[in-house]
């Protein structure tokens, strides 16, 4: 496992952060879902290699672009991977819907969750001073291809939990790969607030306030065009 403690030091992270983010990294070289273990690594290394388009350059079209693996991912998948790191704000429904087509509602949404997973982890260590931690080895073994109960098309781009949900849209965005989602919220309580805490507007356990946290929320959302 990547001691991330030790790289970030001398800064002390809170241990419940610590412990989210090693869990989160120990479990990128295993078989997801629906995609192996080589096949993950891969796409955090295409997510991490990730540029924006120069300007003038014309965004590639995903039927165009080759399914066939070179030499792990297809030059498809690559794609989908860049636009969701680096250009997010492109995607609509429209691509949605070709990129879904190619790599299958599975594919795609475990794609995605390696992208939320490792990004907000090799931002912070690089906020810290510190190098992004090394990617673990890859594990052997077939991903499980298991749907989950009670997904079904609602008003997300990919099919989503909706039988007996009661929670927020933000937290099952990506229940139809519920391990990688699973990781993904543990990651957001540490980072951000779990239930108990954002139920309270006023925090005095922290070294920023309520609103100060929500306001860098805001602001890195608003300039990162995320309008939730």
């Amino acid at each position: 496992m990547v001691a991330v403690r030790d790289r970030m030091a001398p800064f002390v992270l809170p241990e419940r952060t610590t412990s989210a983010i090693e869990h989160a990294w120990a479990g990128l070289g295993a078989p997801g879902t629906w995609w192996t273990g080589p096949e993950r690594l891969a796409i955090v290394e295409a997510i991490r290699a990730a540029e924006p388009l120069p300007i003038g350059t014309p965004v590639p079209d995903l039927r165009s672009l080759s399914a066939e693996p070179d030499p792990v991912l297809s030059p498809v998948v690559t794609e989908v991977a860049r636009r969701v790191a680096v250009d997010a704000g492109r995607i609509d429904a429209a691509w949605a819907d070709v990129a879904i087509e190619a790599l299958g509602p599975g594919r795609y949404t475990e794609l995605v969750a390696l992208a939320v997973t490792t990004v907000p982890i090799d931002l912070l260590c690089r906020l810290l001073g510190a190098d992004p931690p090394p990617l673990p080895a890859a594990e052997g073994g077939e991903p499980s291809r298991v749907v989950p109960p009670g997904v079904a098309d609602g008003d997300a781009f990919v099919p989503w939990v909706v039988e007996g949900w009661m929670g927020p849209n933000v937290a099952r965005a990506l229940s139809y790969v519920p391990a990688d989602n699973a990781v993904r919220m543990r990651l957001v309580q540490a980072m951000y607030a779990d239930e108990a805490q954002f139920a309270r507007l006023v925090w005095e356990e922290r070294a920023l306030c309520r609103p100060q946290v929500e306001l860098l929320a805001a602001r890195t959302s608003a300039i990162n065009e995320c309008f939730y």
